[in-house]
């Protein structure tokens, strides 16, 4: 019982000087790590209490009004010495002067104790005790300090640390009007300051004002933690890093406005180029068979929103499917690049010569202060009609009109008088040769059309040609299956394949095919889909089917029982 009741009296006590030596501040002490300093080079400020008090007995805004103030850090340490219990509060905060002169960092009071002022003296960036005795500096610089509205500027900060880092963060410069954006990656390196090892962390940004007139930069800014060159004792609680900011001059750049004469996209670079290829490269094209033409818009230190459209113009011979754009940028060599590539599906409707006009694109030249422009050569193709392209072959030309006068030369001998009279009858009848020659082709033109419908008819079971069979016909019914999905790749596909085989003829486009049935608007619609991503899903397989159909019995010249079967059902 005796025990108990001195176990409880021993725990009471150390609860009782605990409170109290929390309670109880016997001295407040503040310091900084040098004196003096530079302006936009941070220092620390540590005040030390000797006692435990709480996180936000240390306020450091009064500060405020002649430093930027950084993050503070608090840590303690409990100690017992010769059975006295001790225990220390530690705050350390980063200060960061901006202009020379001589500062006062007034007492701090903590649980009724103050510590002494101290006075600290700043000296001007630049000054030659400054990088002797920084353990880090931020310096900046831009490529230009004159520019033109949107013309971007190259910020490079690096930052020099005479210390390990243990963490830290880069703030970006900020500017009002103007968009700041990183380019490319980080870059490390060592370097010789006044005899002193520096590690350097380079990084650029791309400044771009949206605003003609004074844009002033204000300067990246680092915030960190580096390792302390003593190492800590395994009995202190207190960290062995040390707060470290920085912050870079600020910068003032003018941004001057776009020119009063200027007209058109407004395009500010160093270089502006622009390219454009052809696919496939030949020198005839066929009506009726698509090629690419692909244009790409290059420029040097804009972004590819700065980019302007590209609108090419093409001749009224040709139909015109956009085939989609895309954009990118890139960095070589610390230089932003941005690229604009669209392309263009061609489709030629007319043989004969094709011209497509030399595209130009204006810019402005920052490095000359001028107007310039990026241009292309014009086109020049030739194109022509596929073989066979044309329907309806040509009739046989009449060359009867000598007939009559060799035959009349072959019978002068036998009756000298009749040819005369005969020679000169058809010479006045000439309308009478013409008659004959007329129903001459109407003959030839008969036989035509019964020779080949006795060829289309030979060998219908093996090839299934005739109207009512062509539900036999593999290629027929995938044609059917794929206008019956709207598949429009299927149905070019079966189209040409089973057309080339029943007229035994070869289609080299759906422009040639359209042509020989008449059915130009369903497969113009068809090659709308084919050659312009993005378009309107085909919905007119439907249609292509009938239509089809429709043009089959009319050369056919199929009565009603020879019907195709239909695609959808009767409805």
């Amino acid at each position: 019982m005796v025990r108990v009741w001195l176990h409880t009296f021993f725990l009471i006590s150390l609860l009782l000087v605990s409170q109290l030596a929390r309670a109880d501040v016997s001295e407040v002490t503040a310091t900084v790590d040098r004196n003096p300093v530079t302006a936009n080079q941070s220092f620390v400020l540590t005040v030390t209490v000797d006692g435990d008090v709480g996180n936000d007995s240390f306020s450091p805004s009064k500060l405020l009004k002649d430093f930027v103030v950084g993050r503070t850090s608090v840590s303690r340490q409990t100690s017992m010495i010769n059975g006295r219990l001790s225990k220390q509060t530690r705050f350390t905060t980063v200060l960061i002067p901006q202009a020379a002169g001589e500062y006062k960092i007034p007492e701090i009071t903590i649980g009724g104790v103050s510590s002494q002022p101290i006075t600290i003296e700043v000296l001007e960036a630049g000054s030659s005790q400054e990088k002797e005795q920084e353990t880090a500096f931020l310096e900046a610089q831009v490529d230009s300090e004159q520019v033109y509205l949107q013309q971007p500027i190259t910020y490079v900060a690096r930052l020099f640390l005479a210390a390990d880092l243990n963490k830290g963060n880069l703030v970006p410069p900020e500017a009002e009007n103007a968009d700041v954006q990183q380019i490319g990656r980080d870059e490390e390196s060592t370097q010789m300051v006044n005899g002193r090892r520096y590690k350097v962390y380079q990084r650029v940004y791309q400044i771009t004002p949206s605003k003609s007139g004074p844009l002033s930069i204000t300067g990246a800014r680092f915030d960190g933690e580096v390792f302390t060159q003593g190492q800590r004792s395994i009995f202190s609680s207190f960290s062995n890093t040390q707060p470290v900011s920085t912050i870079a001059e600020t910068i003032d750049v003018n941004v001057k406005p776009v020119p009063a004469n200027w007209q058109g996209h407004w395009l500010p670079s160093e270089l502006v180029s622009i390219s454009q290829s052809v696919s496939p490269e030949q020198e005839t094209y066929t009506v009726g068979e698509p090629l690419t033409i692909s244009y790409m818009l290059t420029a040097i230190g804009v972004k590819p929103e700065q980019l302007p459209e590209i609108k090419p113009e093409f001749p009224d011979t040709v139909r015109v499917y956009p085939d989609g754009d895309e954009t990118d940028q890139f960095t070589r060599n610390g230089v932003v690049i941005s690229q604009k590539t669209i392309s263009f599906a061609i489709v030629p409707n007319q043989p004969g010569p094709l011209s497509i006009p030399a595209l130009e694109v204006p810019w402005f030249n920052t490095k000359t202060g001028l107007a310039a422009s990026a241009e292309t050569d014009d086109l020049k193709f030739s194109v022509a009609m596929a073989e066979g392209m044309q329907a309806i072959p040509e009739g046989n030309q009449p060359s009867g009109a000598a007939a009559p006068q060799k035959q009349s030369a072959e019978e002068k001998p036998v009756e000298p008088a009749k040819p005369s009279v005969v020679l000169v009858w058809w010479q006045q009848s000439w309308f009478v040769a013409l008659l004959g020659l007329i129903i001459l082709a109407s003959l030839a033109t008969n036989l035509f059309l019964l020779v080949r419908r006795q060829s289309l008819s030979e060998g219908a079971e093996e090839t299934s040609k005739t109207p009512h069979q062509l539900n036999k016909d593999k290629l027929w019914r995938e044609f059917q299956q794929a206008c019956s999905k709207n598949d429009t790749h299927a149905a070019q596909t079966a189209l040409l394949e089973w057309a080339n085989r029943y007229f035994n003829r070869t289609f080299n486009s759906l422009t040639e095919l359209s042509q020989y049935l008449s059915i130009q608007s369903s497969c113009a619609a068809l090659q709308k889909s084919l050659y312009q991503p993005g378009s309107s899903s085909w919905r007119e397989g439907k249609k292509l089917y009938k239509d089809v159909k429709s043009s089959l019995e009319r050369l056919s010249d199929t009565t009603e029982d020879n019907v195709l079967p239909e695609l959808y059902g009767r409805k």
